[in-house]
């Protein structure tokens, strides 16, 4: 896939959620987000409301940025379900999670589901940036547009 650098119209064009069950967090991932550039941003406090949103609102998201621990529905069945999603299945899905054990089993786990990419909390905001712009296929001087 060729990168590219998007215009400020492409970036505020793209839909991102932002799924987390703890507000600070979804706080932070939103305000990085805007710093970026990006516009069209959702959150749900967990799995449940995001399926909900998706299934119920007709929701099309480009990019889902989603925490793996969450209560009710967790971050690996939330994109399990995105990827049997017929409108979904394409979208960019990111997977956080805290640092702490089993690391390793669940890359492995959130690889078979066709997660990504993944990031370990805490992160700074130039790791999301970077991790975002890889998926989406673009350039890291995206800025520059």
């Amino acid at each position: 896939m060729t990168k590219y650098t998007p215009s400020k119209e492409i970036k505020e064009s793209v839909s991102i959620l932002v799924v987390d069950d703890d507000a600070m967090v979804r706080t932070i991932l939103v305000e990085y987000l805007r710093s970026f550039g990006f516009k069209l941003i959702d959150e749900a406090k967990n799995g449940r409301q995001a399926m909900r949103m998706i299934q119920y609102d007709k929701k099309i998201y480009h990019v889902i940025i989603s925490d793996w621990e969450m209560p009710k529905v967790d971050g690996l069945v939330l994109l399990k379900a995105i990827r049997n999603s017929l409108t979904l299945s394409e979208a960019k899905f990111i997977m956080v999670t805290s640092q702490g054990s089993q690391e390793r089993f669940k890359i492995s786990r959130a690889a078979k589901s066709r997660v990504d990419a993944y990031l370990v909390k805490p992160f700074r905001g130039d790791l999301l940036k970077a991790k975002l712009y890889e998926v989406l296929g673009w350039s890291e001087d995206a800025d520059a547009a």
